[in-house]
């Protein structure tokens, strides 16, 4: 594997060429085909072929072309015109526009106020997934990015990145990863697509109350921090643990708050704290409502014996 940086007038390319591609370089490219590391079919599910970026004069044109693989422009100033199959789109800066593979595209700068953009230019057996999780489809070839900023030091990091090794081809796909994210991050929770099975997102909710009962916690929250929708959290939940996190939660926090009670002599008030419940008589009347009997009375019959579960249905 080689690459190579090469400088123009209005920017700079880095190339990233297999070593099979090199005795056709001097014939390249095609008369439709108009990049180099086209036809990667490694085993990494995303490969960085070549990025860069130009500042264009007016009216500058590329196409008609086809790809044989994916590629991104960002556009960072200026507008200008995108055209794949039937559709036109006029785009300016913050669009970021994909290109399909085998797609005849034309992109043309404006003639009065000319962009600018970056690119880069990838395979990789997840990259059709990878790319429906940033909001790209068949019919869908524009979006809006807000944080130009990290995209576009993710592709000059990658043009400093050129050295020939192993160190540097892994860094590549890690601004690649971090480009991706970057985009990923700022799109609309998906309810499906989701990388792990419901069990999985179930099994970090329980985790996630586990860990933190004795504090206010809002299911809202939990979702923002695990990374789904809320209502597929818990559908998730429910369907693995059958009951709500809501209900997982009351009866943990009141497990919890039983074994304080039997096996110390802290103040109710202090007890009820300590599993989340600010507000004591709160606390007692949801205590009554789940054991029979007040916390003062729960302690004054405690025995040696473990505390009893919560009317119901045992914790999980």
């Amino acid at each position: 594997m080689n690459t190579k940086i090469q400088k123009t007038k209005e920017g700079m390319v880095l190339k990233v060429i297999p070593d099979d591609l090199q005795k056709n370089i001097a014939n390249f490219p095609t008369s439709n085909i108009a990049d180099i590391q086209t036809d990667y079919h490694g085993p990494s599910p995303y490969h960085l072929n070549y990025c860069g970026f130009e500042h264009c004069g007016p009216g500058y044109q590329f196409g008609p072309s086809v790809r044989r693989s994916f590629l991104l422009h960002l556009i960072t100033s200026g507008k200008g015109i995108y055209r794949v199959g039937k559709k036109t789109y006029g785009l300016e800066k913050g669009d970021l526009f994909i290109i399909y593979p085998g797609d005849v595209t034309i992109y043309r700068a404006d003639q009065k106020d000319p962009w600018s953009y970056c690119w880069i230019g990838f395979s990789g057996y997840q990259s059709d997934y990878i790319l429906s999780q940033m909001g790209f489809s068949a019919e869908q070839h524009v979006i809006k990015v807000k944080n130009m900023q990290v995209l576009t030091e993710c592709i000059h990091e990658m043009l400093d990145t050129h050295k020939i090794n192993l160190a540097n081809e892994l860094y590549r796909v890690s601004l690649l990863l971090r480009f991706f994210a970057s985009v990923i991050e700022e799109q609309p929770v998906k309810t499906s697509g989701h990388l792990h099975a419901k069990s999985a997102y179930a099994k970090v909710t329980m985790q996630y109350l586990t860990n933190h009962y004795m504090q206010k916690i809002k299911i809202s929250d939990i979702a923002d921090y695990v990374g789904v929708d809320r209502s597929y959290l818990s559908k998730s939940f429910r369907e693995e643990y059958h009951m709500s996190p809501q209900e997982y939660l009351m009866k943990l926090r009141m497990r919890k708050a039983a074994e304080l009670l039997q096996n110390t002599t802290m103040p109710v008030s202090s007890a009820a704290a300590q599993c989340g419940y600010p507000d004591a008589l709160a606390f007692s009347r949801i205590f009554r409502q789940n054991y029979g009997c007040s916390p003062t009375e729960f302690r004054s019959v405690r025995t040696t014996a473990s505390a009893p579960a919560p009317s119901g249905s045992d914790c999980i």
